[in-house]
């Protein structure tokens, strides 16, 4: 994957846009709540000149890294992306440390890795989160999310935030009681849950009238209304979390019309966790198409937000991140979602690069844009802001700051990135750990399910299992794990279940 270059053309149409911004203002988001073009807006970025930067962390569940233009996909349509990526510092080399998004938010906050404490739940109450570190340190701190789950079953992911923002309607959130019965765009066997959870979805969703009323579009108009609310009272940091491309996958036509035009039989937006025998070879390629369309429609947005911060005059002096999760299995191994999950049946699939290989993108006033090898994980976030913005770090954290490698230092604070589901209770038999340092991957099985090792840079698609002819790298991969583990206090008992060698 070669370095994504910006035409003469495109640059001056980007600029274009940019100065009719300017003129525009608040009428950029009027204007784009009428139509689904998608747009970016190339910037020239000058050193800050501001003695303390903001930051705006932006945070996309389930974007798959593979799904995004400048990393090689070549059908996706993220122009915003891709332009904020061409001024980025871009780690191409990122990956999930806890599975999934309650475990992520928890590390991504306190700059500690929790997978091996902390199940779905909500953070211990003696954790040191960034955001009462920054309100304390005299940032105006703000949290807007339609990500219901840093708020509902009392996981309070607020903590510490001056200010918090629910965009309310994602998946299950018992927002509307109407219409009791909406019609379902599939069989319901199809959906994850049955009908009981896209029932609820479609109840909430029962009065959009244009795009803007979609909860991505919500967002980040909730978001930019902030900004406006903010930006004249001293420096901020704003965490920005997106639900979509998450599942329900319902975007506006227009977007999956640039993937799948035309198509009319069942819509599978809320997909079953299982392997995919359930839909026929129609409704899969659509399945993809659906998901390809939000995550084109999460770009379109982002790129409004993008543009917001030029006309506002804050490009200059923010340091804006923006970031995935996990992504999600989309046919890729026998498999999706994110585990074979039924009422009568549970598997955890292996974390492949589907769902552990994340986007990061952190753009930086007066830093020029490169490609990152360095391995980078959500806890090196926390650390990361509080270094940029020289707030003094509260002890035990165990990310590192990323900004040494964006000021040009080489290598990786890390020898291998670990990424795992929770560990805190009795693990599923099944379940593995996946470690790599970024050219070879173990997924390791702790001696009860078979352990998997694949070479990245021949079989990205870890299609070849070489644990057979590697034993000795795997061997290798598993050491760093078990170091690792010990390295942040995980229960010996824990550390002890996943010392059978993988080979």
């Amino acid at each position: 994957m070669g370095d994504v270059k910006i035409s003469r053309r495109q640059f001056l149409a980007g600029a274009g846009a940019a100065g009719a911004s300017a003129v525009l203002g608040s009428n950029l988001l009027a204007q784009a709540a009428g139509g689904n073009q998608l747009c970016f807006l190339p910037r020239i970025l000058r050193q800050a000149d501001a003695s303390k930067l903001n930051t705006i962390t932006v945070m996309c569940d389930t974007l798959r890294y593979d799904h995004i233009g400048y990393h090689g996909n070549s059908w996706i349509k993220t122009p915003s992306i891709d332009a904020f990526a061409s001024q980025s510092q871009v780690f191409d080399k990122a990956y999930s440390g806890g599975f999934p998004t309650v475990l992520n938010r928890a590390e991504l906050f306190t700059g500690r890795y929790m997978y091996t404490i902390l199940g779905w739940e909500d953070l211990p109450e003696d954790a040191i989160v960034t955001a009462q570190v920054m309100s304390d340190a005299g940032y105006t701190t703000g949290l807007v999310f339609d990500n219901w789950h840093l708020k509902d079953e009392g996981f309070f992911l607020d903590r510490g935030f001056q200010s918090w923002e629910w965009v309310r309607g994602q998946e299950n959130d018992r927002y509307r009681a109407n219409p009791p019965h909406p019609s379902l765009p599939a069989d319901p066997a199809k959906f994850r849950h049955g009908s009981t959870v896209i029932e609820q979805y479609l109840r909430n969703m029962a009065d959009r009238n244009s795009e803007a009323d979609y909860l991505a579009a919500k967002t980040i108009q909730s978001a930019i209304s902030w900004l406006h609310r903010n930006k004249d009272y001293g420096s901020f940091s704003l965490h920005i979390d997106i639900f979509d491309p998450h599942e329900p996958w319902d975007p506006p036509q227009s977007y999956v019309d640039l993937y799948n035009p035309g198509y009319s039989g069942e819509q599978i937006i809320y997909p079953a966790y299982a392997p995919p025998d359930y839909m026929t070879s129609e409704e899969l390629n659509h399945m993809r198409a659906l998901y390809a369309a939000e995550v084109s429609m999460v770009d379109h947005w982002f790129g409004m937000l993008l543009s917001e911060l030029d006309t506002l005059g804050l490009s200059e002096k923010t340091v804006v991140i923006l970031m995935s999760d996990h992504g999600f299995m989309l046919g890729e191994h026998n498999a999706v979602g994110k585990s074979w999950s039924t009422d009568s049946y549970y598997e955890p699939y292996s974390l492949y690069q589907e769902l552990v290989h994340i986007p990061m993108m952190v753009r930086v006033p007066g830093v020029a844009p490169k490609r990152l090898e360095t391995l980078a994980q959500p806890a090196d976030i926390m650390p990361t802001i509080l270094d940029f913005t020289d707030v003094p770090a509260p002890n035990g954290m165990h990310g590192f700051s990323l900004v040494p490698y964006i000021n040009g230092q080489s290598g990786s604070p890390r020898p291998a990135a670990i990424s795992s589901r929770s560990l805190k209770n009795a693990p599923n038999p099944k379940q593995r750990i996946t470690i790599t340092d970024g050219n070879w991957t173990l997924c390791d099985g702790a001696g009860r399910t078979t352990s998997e090792l694949y070479y990245l840079l021949d079989d990205p698609k870890q299609q070849s299992n070489l644990i057979g002819s590697q034993c000795d790298i795997a061997r290798n991969l598993h050491t760093e794990m078990i170091d690792f583990l010990q390295s942040v206090n995980t229960p010996a008992e824990t550390v002890d279940y996943w010392r059978n060698p993988p080979c």
